[in-house]
C-alpha cells in the first residue's frame, strides 16, 4: 500500500488536502503493460481512504511528456504521437469510497493491429483527483460547488515485447549561464524504450590529481528524450582547473556513455 509516496502534482487548499492526502492510498502508481498488437489486458488501481470522511475521486487521461529539464507537461489525450490514451478505457470515471473503505478501478488496453501501434512503446497518465461537494446558496435554491484538493498521477506505459533497443548518447558537458558554479551535461535516449538514467561528474585537478566525485543523479528518459542533467559544484573545493569526466549510466545492458572537458573553477 502507497500512501503519500503516490506524486501529488498540487495542493490547492493546503491544510485542508494535507489532512486528506495523510490518509488516502493509491497503489500502483505505475501500471506497464507489455502487448502485442490486437491484445488486450486489464489492469487495477486500488484507491484507500483511511480519513473519518468520504472522498471523492475523480478520474481521467491526459497525454505527457518530461521536457529537457525533467519537468511534466500535459496535454489534452490523444494529442502526442507517442500517447496510448486512446487505447485505454476505465470501468469508472468518478468513484466514492466511505471512510475505512477501499474501491478498485479497472485500467483496460486494448492495442489496435497496426504498425504505428507497435512499432514504438506509448505512455499516457491516469489523474485521480479528489473532489468536494459543498453546499451553495442561490437565488433559486441550493447548488452543488464542487472543489478540488489534491491531484495524484498513475504513470501508464505500453511497450511491445518486439521494442527491445537501448542505447542513450551524450553531447556535452557545459557551465550553466550565469551561474560559475554549477554545470550541466546534455544527454539523449536514442533507443526505443524508457531508460533509468543515473549520471555523475568526476573532477581530477590539473594541479594536484587530486580527486572529487560529485554525487549521482537518477532520472527516467522516454525514447528520443533529451535532457540536461545539472550539477552543483561544492562551495568548498580548492579553486583551480579541473579535468571533468561526466558520465551517464542507464544499466547494465547499455554500454556506459561519458564525455570529458577542463573547467576553471573561480
Amino acid at each position: 500500500m502507497v500512501r503519500v509516496n503516490f506524486i501529488l502534482l498540487f495542493l490547492l487548499f493546503a491544510a485542508a488536502g494535507s489532512a486528506i492526502a495523510q490518509n488516502l492510498g493509491i497503489h500502483p502508481t505505475t501500471l506497464e503493460f507489455r502487448l502485442s498488437g490486437g491484445q488486450t489486458e486489464s489492469q487495477v488501481v486500488h484507491l484507500s481512504n483511511g480519513s473519518d470522511k468520504k472522498v471523492q475521486f475523480r478520474l481521467y487521461l491526459n497525454d505527457w511528456y518530461r521536457d529537457t529539464v525533467g519537468g511534466h507537461a500535459y496535454f489534452r489525450p490523444d494529442t502526442l504521437p507517442q500517447s496510448c490514451s486512446k487505447w485505454v478505457t476505465l470501468d469508472k470515471t468518478f468513484v466514492e469510497v466511505e471512510p475505512g473503505k477501499s474501491a478498485d478501478v479497472n485500467v483496460k488496453l486494448q492495442l489496435p493491429e497496426d504498425p504505428n501501434a507497435t512499432n514504438e512503446m506509448k505512455w499516457s497518465m491516469l489523474f485521480i483527483e479528489t473532489v468536494e461537494e459543498q453546499s451553495a446558496a442561490a437565488a433559486k435554491g441550493a447548488q452543488a460547488a464542487v472543489r478540488n484538493l489534491l491531484r495524484m498521477g498513475v504513470h501508464i506505459y505500453q511497450t511491445p515485447p518486439t521494442v527491445t533497443g537501448k542505447q542513450i548518447k551524450v553531447y556535452d558537458l557545459t557551465q550553466v549561464p550565469n551561474e560559475p558554479n554549477a554545470y550541466q551535461v546534455l544527454c539523449q535516449n536514442t533507443g526505443k524504450v524508457m531508460v533509468e538514467c543515473s549520471s555523475y561528474i568526476e573532477l581530477a585537478s590539473l594541479a594536484d590529481g587530486k580527486k572529487t566525485k560529485l554525487a549521482p543523479v537518477e532520472y527516467p528518459l522516454f525514447p528520443a528524450q533529451r535532457r540536461y542533467v545539472r550539477f552543483t559544484i561544492p562551495s568548498d573545493l580548492p579553486k583551480g582547473k579541473y579535468s571533468a569526466l561526466a558520465v551517464v549510466d542507464a544499466g547494465e545492458d547499455v554500454s556506459l556513455e561519458a564525455v570529458e572537458s577542463t573547467i576553471e573553477i573561480k
